[in-house]
């Protein structure tokens, strides 16, 4: 499975939000073969807007069901009493997918290998497909089909990882053939070639590049060109 994945983090408004939506929409509608590719799910785009807005990205891109939504994260609880908490029952009619582990949960909100286990395994029990982000081979890699490595120190950078690294970890972690594994760290329409060229990447969790409608789009053109 490939896939491109689109973490606006806490970055969007609801105007940036449907300003970012016509704009990719436009642009999407020019490449048909673009769109004919999505549709044969030769890689999926999916779009992780802050939880407020999901129901306007749900509707907006709802003549694309090629388009798949996920969140930033969700909750280690289910439903009950956890004020401000975000459960995956909440969300499921809205995501297909959920982002867990990021290095910016662990690091602000101080979260465990076992609160990033139960989140798992909530997703799971929701029919929510877990992003498990991973910083490094000191972290677990619990029971997630899809893995996506991102260095601390690429993430915002502008510096991406060398391929020769990320391949590396791939091996470090021993992810089989079975599973997904992306890569997230700056990478942008300039630098994903090189790690798609080597057939052992499956896509990227994209930060800042993803915020600007053109640039996300410019990376799927990049990928539906080398697929």
């Amino acid at each position: 499975m490939k896939l491109l994945i689109a973490n606006w983090k806490a970055q969007m408004t609801l105007s940036t939000t449907r300003t970012w939506l016509d704009e990719f929409k436009r642009l999407l509608n020019e490449d048909k073969s673009l769109i004919e590719n999505l549709q044969k799910q030769l890689f999926t785009i999916v779009v992780c807007p802050p939880f407020p807005f999901l129901p306007l990205v749900q509707y907006g891109v709802r003549e694309y069901p090629f388009i798949k939504l996920g969140v930033q994260t969700i909750s280690a609880f289910e439903n009950g009493k956890f004020t401000g908490e975000v459960t995956a029952e909440a969300i499921k009619d809205f995501a297909q997918y959920a982002i867990i582990g990021h290095s910016e949960q662990r690091a602000n909100r101080n979260i465990s290998e076992t609160n990033i286990n139960d989140q798992i395994n909530l997703c799971n029990k929701n029919n929510i497909k877990p992003i498990l982000c991973i910083r490094g081979a000191e972290d677990q890699l619990h029971d997630a089909e899809t893995i996506a490595y991102e260095p601390v120190e690429a993430i915002g950078s502008g510096q991406n990882a060398d391929l020769e690294d990320v391949l590396s970890m791939k091996k470090t972690l021993n992810i089989g053939s079975g599973k997904t594994y992306l890569y997230g760290g700056s990478a942008d329409q300039n630098n994903i070639a090189q790690y798609l060229k080597s057939g052992e990447i499956d896509g990227f969790l994209v930060g800042t590049a993803s915020l600007n409608a053109s640039s996300f789009f410019a990376m799927a053109k990049a990928m539906n060109s080398l697929i």
